[in-house]
């Protein structure tokens, strides 16, 4: 019995740190220095609206075998210079279960610290989760994010979110198996109010392959598609 015991335990502490380096399969990129790139379009005229480059930088493995991603995006337009400097640093979670987690409040309170440096901006909710056990008719939890300074309140809200279908669709950056998730975005800022439906495909090992927004009455406004991939 104690030999058994014995052997039980050397099979156990062999096997711990492959349970421990296996990473969980999501639908994020999780390929540290990869690079995704992507171009926003109007479908009927095909003028582009920006070109954005996603980076990313670490990938950090916790004991318990969840992720820690460190990335970036960069939005670069022909027609407008961008009010932000330079790449946004962002991070994710992927969770042993292979779920994404994301905070969109912190990650747009970045971006807006990068335009008005000296102001203190916080940001509060705004945390996203995609499972990748998601099923067709599966709803996803709704997304509050605020980003406030002094008595100024930036909102972003996602509702009606569901998951629609599994597709397979071919963009410029090659064809991919994705799932298929439906949502309504509004953000709203004094004198704005941005009110939109959207369609995102996402890629297991890839996440955003392509983004459809449609204007509330179902009129397509722009389709933004993974041009090119280094995983």
């Amino acid at each position: 019995m104690k030999t058994l015991l014995i052997s039980i335990l050397l099979f156990l502490s062999a096997l711990t740190p492959v349970i421990a380096n296996t990473r969980p399969e999501a639908y994020f990129c999780t390929t540290k220095g990869a690079t995704l790139m992507y171009e926003r379009r109007t479908p009927s005229s095909g003028k582009l609206w920006w070109r954005h480059t996603m980076q990313i930088h670490d990938v950090t493995q916790r004991p318990d075998g969840a992720l820690d991603v460190a990335f970036s995006t960069h939005f670069q337009s022909e027609q407008v210079k961008s009010p932000v400097e330079g790449p946004v640093p962002a991070w994710a979670t992927v969770l042993t279960s292979g779920d994404v987690q994301f905070d969109i409040a912190e990650t747009a309170a970045t971006a807006i610290k990068r335009m008005f440096k000296s102001l203190k901006f916080k940001s509060e909710g705004g945390l996203s989760t995609l499972k990748v056990a998601a099923t067709p008719g599966d709803s996803l939890q709704e997304i509050h994010a605020v980003i406030s300074w002094s008595a100024f309140r930036y909102t972003i809200d996602y509702t009606e979110r569901k998951v629609l279908r599994h597709e397979t669709i071919s963009v410029p950056a090659g064809t991919f198996h994705c799932i298929v998730v439906r949502e309504r975005k509004l953000e709203r800022r004094p004198l704005y109010r941005n009110d939109r439906i959207t369609l995102t495909w996402y890629a297991l090992g890839y996440g955003l392959v392509r983004h459809d927004t449609f204007f509330p009455d179902g009129e397509l406004e722009s389709s933004e598609q993974l041009i090119y991939a280094s995983i």
